[in-house]
């Protein structure tokens, strides 16, 4: 699965790319301004997952992954790939992005939110991404919960999985 999400949000970076040429509006959005709308969006994913409006949630999610998605693009485009502090915003705003998310669901994306938060200082440490994807996986399994609600049994086990352990 998240090997289609990763050519997904390939084909997304590709059909962007030119835009930001095309309009000079874009070209004065700073890639660090994208991550704080994501940020900004964190606390709306946090009240819909809470109030179990799923739809909502899968939408306000997928919106935070395309901004997430967009800020590297406009970095790139803009040629501020090799900006430390432009990294370490994005690092910080995803982990804090997903500790918000995380704490609407049950104690387990809790402690994968701790041991990403250790993973991220890892990657600041060394340079080199290296965490769970827990925004994706936690997307994917909102759209099982969602498309599964028929399914009593199933259904039972992600509500557990979900917001009771």
């Amino acid at each position: 699965m998240r090997v289609y999400m990763a050519k997904a949000f390939s084909a997304f970076r590709l059909a962007l790319k030119p835009m930001l040429t095309r309009f000079p509006l874009l070209k004065r959005i700073d890639a660090n301004m994208i991550s704080g709308l994501s940020l900004v969006c964190s606390p709306i994913a946090y009240l819909l997952i809470s109030e179990r409006a799923i739809l909502a949630s899968i939408i306000t999610l997928f919106i935070i992954m395309l901004l997430d998605a967009l800020d590297g693009i406009v970095a790139r485009a803009k040629g501020e790939t090799n900006s430390e502090d432009g990294w370490m915003v994005d690092v910080s705003v995803d982990r804090i992005s997903e500790a918000v998310i995380g704490l609407a669901l049950s104690r387990i994306f809790i402690l994968f939110t701790i041991i990403n938060m250790g993973l991220a200082l890892l990657s600041c440490r060394y340079r080199k991404h290296a965490i769970i994807p827990l925004r994706h996986a936690t997307i994917v399994i909102l759209i099982a919960y969602y498309l599964l609600q028929s399914q009593s049994a199933i259904f039972s086990l992600l509500d557990q999985i979900l917001f009771q352990w």
